[in-house]
C-alpha cells in the first residue's frame, strides 16, 4: 500500500489528475438532440456541470459571464462559478426551460432556454446587470470519484459497505460507473455508501463549512434549547437550556428554563418544527409560554431573534470557584472541544491553580464533542501525573490497520497524556485523582473520551443521565488534493467530506460504549425543565448533588425529585455540527 497521503485520495496522482481533464474537455454536442422538461422532471438538473461558452452563439455586444461550473442541489441550491466569483443561492423551476436565481430574497438572473440529455446540458445564462452568454456542458463526476476513493481507502465500515468493495475497482468500471449512474448527485452518491449504523459522516460543498463546525462558528441567534414531545399528541415544546454571550439573544428577555411552543404564530408539531426553527432560517419569532393547570399554554410573550451569519461560540460558558463547606471548588461549563481556544481554556486551569482548587465540577451535560486534541489537552489539566502514558487509542478500518502495522508505525493511533502543547505553551494541571463530570443525553464524543480515558486513571464520578454513546469518530475535513503532498486542494470545485474514520478505546481497551457511558451509583439525576435552576449556582439541582458529595455533610442541598423530567427529546437535525469526535489529517504520517 502506499504511504497515507496516497491513502488519503484525497492524494490523486498526476496520472489519475489528467485523466480526470480528459474528462472533461466537451464534445461538439448537438443541441437538437438534447431535450428536457424542468417543470416535469425537476431532477435531471440535479449535480455539477462543467460549462464552455457555446461560440457559435455569443452575442458578441454583451458582457461574457466566463461561468465555469453551476451545480444544482436536491435542496433547491445552487452554486455558480463565473468570472472569479462563487456565488451561492436558491433556485426555482419556472418553465419547462427556465430557471430563476435568487441569493436571499432578491432575484439575481436566470438560466433559460434549458435542454438535458443525460449527462450534457446546453443553457443560456444571464446575471441581472453583470453578464449574459450561452453554454453547452457535461455533468462533472470528479466529486464522485474523490468520495468513492476516499471512503474505499478510509471508511471505518469500508468492509462492510458492499459498494465500497475492491472489486468495484478500478474507478471507470461497468460496476463503478453503475454507481455513478443511479446517484449522479454527489450528496446522494455520499449517502447510498454510508453504512446503516453511521449517523455522522457527511459530506459538504463547500469546505469552509466544515472547517467553521470545528470552530464553533455558525449562524445563531445565541438560544440553545431542547425539544421535547409534550403528552401524548404530536405537540413539541422547547426549553432554553442557555443563552449565548453576545449574541441577539443575549440583549432579549430570555432565560435558562423559559418555554416556548410556537414559533410565527404557529404551535410547534412533530411536523414542523424543523421548517419553523431550523431549515436555513435567519430570523423567526418564539411565541413563549407557561403552564397552567397541568397543560402549556401561550402567555403572550413573543421574542424576534435573528441570526449573525458566521456567529462563533466560545466553548467556555462558565469558569468559577465556589467556597462551600470549607473546601475550594471549580466549576467549568464547558460546550465544545472547538478549535482555537485551547490556550483560553488552559488559562481557566491557571486561575484555578492560582486559587488552590481542592475539587473540579466539568459540566460537559450541553458538550456534544469536537477535537480529539482538545480533549487530550483537558485531560491534562485535569490530571497531569500521568505524562507519557496512554490516554485513548483510535482503531481505524483493516485497510489502514493492516498498512501501518506492515511499517511499524502504529505509535500515532495512540493518544498519550501530555505536559505541553504542540506549541510548546506549558499545561497548566490540578493533579487532581478525582473529578466530577455532569452529563446528559447530549454529552457526545469528545465529552465521552474524557470521561472513558480518564476512568483507568481517577475516580471520574458522572452526575446526571447516560451520555449520548458516540464511540466513534473520523477526519476533521478531508479534503480533494491534486497532488502528492496534501498541499494543492482541487480548484474546479470545493466539495470536503467529514467521515467517520475510527473507533476510540481507553488504554484499557474498552471502547464498548454505544449505548452512553451512565451515571456512577446514587448520582443519576434528569433536569427539570421547570425547575432548571441557575448554572453555576446551588440552585441548579445537577451541581447541587456534585456539591452535596463533596462537601458531606457541612453543607448539603435538599435535591428534589424531578417532577417534569427532561425526556421524549426531539433529536436536533444540526447534531453533526458539533457532535463529532475529530482529528485532523495533518496528525497522520
Amino acid at each position: 500500500m502506499k504511504r497515507y497521503t496516497s491513502l488519503m485520495i484525497l492524494l490523486l496522482s498526476t496520472i489519475i489528475c489528467y485523466s480526470c481533464k480528459k474528462d472533461l474537455v466537451v464534445d461538439d454536442i448537438n443541441i437538437s438532440e438534447l431535450t428536457s422538461n424542468l417543470e416535469e422532471t425537476p431532477e435531471i438538473l440535479h449535480g455539477s456541470w462543467n460549462l464552455n461558452q457555446n461560440n457559435s452563439k455569443i452575442d458578441s455586444g454583451g458582457i461574457m459571464c466566463e461561468a465555469k461550473n453551476i451545480h444544482f442541489l436536491n435542496n433547491d441550491s445552487f452554486y455558480l462559478q463565473y468570472k472569479d466569483k462563487r456565488i451561492k443561492g436558491t433556485y426555482e423551476v419556472t418553465s419547462p426551460t427556465n430557471v430563476n436565481l435568487s441569493i436571499g430574497s432578491d432575484f439575481i438572473g436566470t438560466v433559460s432556454n434549458t435542454s438535458v440529455n443525460i449527462n450534457k446540458i446546453s443553457l443560456d445564462l444571464e446575471i441581472i446587470n453583470d453578464c449574459s452568454d450561452k453554454y453547452t456542458g457535461e455533468k462533472y463526476f470528479r466529486i464522485h470519484q474523490f468520495v468513492w476513493e476516499s471512503l474505499n481507502e478510509l471508511y471505518l465500515w469500508q468492509e462492510e459497505v458492499e459498494d465500497l468493495s475492491d472489486n468495484i475497482k478500478p474507478v471507470g468500471s461497468a460496476a463503478y460507473n453503475q454507481l455513478i449512474s443511479s446517484n449522479p448527485e454527489p450528496e446522494t452518491f455520499f449517502e447510498s455508501l454510508k453504512h446503516p449504523d453511521d449517523k455522522y459522516s457527511r459530506i459538504r460543498s463547500n469546505f469552509e463549512d466544515l472547517e467553521n463546525s470545528i470552530k464553533g462558528i455558525d449562524a445563531s441567534n445565541g438560544v440553545e434549547f431542547i425539544l421535547i414531545q409534550s403528552g401524548s399528541g404530536n405537540r413539541v415544546i422547547g426549553v432554553i437550556t442557555h443563552i449565548l454571550e453576545n449574541s441577539d439573544a443575549f440583549s432579549k428577555n430570555l432565560k435558562r428554563g423559559d418555554i416556548f411552543m410556537g414559533v410565527n404564530g404557529q404551535l410547534l408539531t412533530l411536523y414542523n418544527y424543523y421548517s419553523l426553527l431550523f431549515d436555513n432560517k435567519t430570523s423567526y419569532v418564539l411565541n413563549m409560554a407557561k403552564r397552567i393547570n397541568n397543560e402549556f399554554t401561550l402567555n403572550g410573550v413573543n421574542i424576534s431573534l435573528i441570526k449573525e451569519e458566521e456567529f462563533q461560540t466560545n466553548p467556555i460558558q462558565l469558569s468559577k470557584v465556589i467556597q462551600r463547606g470549607g473546601k475550594k471548588i471549580a466549576y467549568l461549563m464547558y460546550t465544545q472541544f472547538s478549535q482555537g481556544f485551547d490556550k483560553e481554556l488552559n488559562s481557566v486551569f491557571a486561575e484555578f491553580k492560582t486559587e488552590g482548587v481542592d475539587e473540579l465540577i466539568l459540566d460537559l451535560r450541553y458538550n456534544r464533542g469536537g477535537l480529539t486534541k482538545t480533549a487530550l489537552y483537558l485531560s491534562g489539566m485535569i490530571t497531569g501525573q500521568f505524562t507519557g502514558q496512554i490516554f485513548s487509542q483510535k482503531l481505524w478500518n483493516k485497510k489502514v490497520m493492516d498498512y501501518y502495522e506492515s511499517i511499524n508505525n502504529t505509535e500515532w493511533m495512540k493518544d498519550l497524556f501530555v505536559s505541553e502543547m504542540d506549541d510548546n505553551t506549558l499545561i497548566n494541571s490540578l493533579n487532581l485523582n478525582k473529578v466530577y463530570i455532569i452529563t446528559s443525553g447530549n454529552s457526545a464524543s469528545a465529552s465521552e473520551m474524557v470521561i472513558n480515558g480518564l476512568s483507568p486513571f481517577i475516580n471520574v464520578i458522572q452526575v446526571g443521565q447516560t451520555t449520548s454513546g458516540k464511540n466513534v469518530g473520523g477526519l476533521a475535513v478531508v479534503y480533494d488534493y491534486i497532488d502528492n503532498t496534501n498541499s494543492t486542494i482541487n480548484p474546479d470545485h470545493s466539495y470536503a467530506i467529514s467521515p467517520i474514520t475510527f473507533s476510540v478505546a481507553n488504554s484499557e481497551g474498552f471502547s464498548d460504549y454505544a449505548n452512553g457511558l451512565s451515571p456512577s451509583d446514587g448520582f443519576t439525576l434528569a433536569e427539570d425543565f421547570l425547575n432548571m435552576g441557575v448554572l453555576g449556582e446551588v440552585s441548579d439541582p445537577l451541581l447541587a448533588l456534585a456539591l452535596n458529595d463533596i462537601t458531606g455533610s457541612s453543607a448539603r442541598t435538599p435535591i428534589i425529585i424531578p417532577e417534569f423530567p427532561i425526556e421524549n427529546i426531539i433529536e436536533d437535525p444540526d447534531l453533526w455540527k458539533s457532535s463529532m469526535l475529530f482529528m485532523f489529517q495533518g496528525d497522520i504520517p
